[in-house]
């Protein structure tokens, strides 16, 4: 089995200066691809980085801020300037912990709660997917869009209205963006991650507090996710081996359904 699956490769991942974002960054590293990190905590980026050379890989950062479009274009556009390529764009930033409000239930929801979630959740993943498409086509050598949704795009929440229907907004994209870019040699695929350690859990923990109890004990396989879990299908889905694999989402929640 090849210890590398992802040696040669350049890959841009957002939202990696924490959680799922920088348990993707280090797999891949350890994968043996080139990384370019964006987010907007440059100090926490550089962490993530730091652990990502570690493995012997290069690995840089930038600024990127998913409701300002300009500077998502602009990371994705980096990846090519200083490495010359791109294979894999993973499509991670997104959440609701940065949206005051964002967990608010239909008729709690404010015009700004909804209009940010889909700014952060479905036009700035939307955009980098176009962005890195146009870069790869441009390359002549294929590649793969990993979009980082949620669980909740399987299994929405009455809770959680906006930001679970954002997730599936992704999700479906994710299908059609496959059979448009199929002819280029672009594969997308989407992860669907159940409960995993991150701040947005931590959120989640202030407001349930025993949260971690009532979802382990849901949980077939007993135990929440970590960011490894959700790096390890990332670098399967971006590695040769997954090279008939489009179109789809992959639920990575320890057997959970809802």
């Amino acid at each position: 089995m090849n210890d590398k699956p992802l040696a040669g490769k350049v890959a841009l991942i957002t939202g990696a200066s924490r959680g799922i974002g920088k348990g993707v960054a280090v797999n891949f590293a350890e994968a043996g691809a080139d990384v370019l990190l964006s987010a907007r905590s440059l100090d926490d980026l550089e962490e993530t980085a730091a652990q990502a050379r570690e493995h012997g890989v290069r690995a840089e950062t930038v600024f990127m801020d998913s409701y300002d479009l300009d500077s998502v274009n602009a990371a994705v556009d980096a990846v090519s300037e200083r490495f010359g390529r791109i294979d894999v764009l993973v499509n991670n930033a997104g959440g609701s912990r940065n949206v005051d409000g964002g967990w608010l239930g239909f008729r709690d929801s404010s015009p700004r709660v909804v209009r940010e979630l889909f700014e952060l959740n479905v036009f700035a993943p939307y955009f980098a997917a176009q962005r890195a498409a146009e870069a790869m086509i441009a390359h002549g050598h294929g590649g793969a869009i990993i979009n980082v949704t949620s669980s909740l795009a399987d299994y929405p929440s009455a809770r959680i209205q906006p930001y679970s229907v954002a997730k599936i907004a992704i999700q479906e994209f994710t299908k059609l963006w496959a059979v448009e870019l199929g002819p280029h040699r672009i594969r997308v695929n989407a992860i669907g991650p159940g409960p995993v350690e991150s701040a947005q859990l931590a959120k989640l923990r202030l407001l349930r507090p025993d949260y971690d109890n009532e979802t382990i004990a849901a949980t077939p396989l007993g135990r929440l996710g970590q960011p490894s879990d959700i790096g390890a299908a990332a670098v399967f889905l971006a590695s040769d081996a997954a090279e008939w694999i489009s179109g789809t989402s992959i639920l990575v929640a320890g057997g959970r359904r809802g």
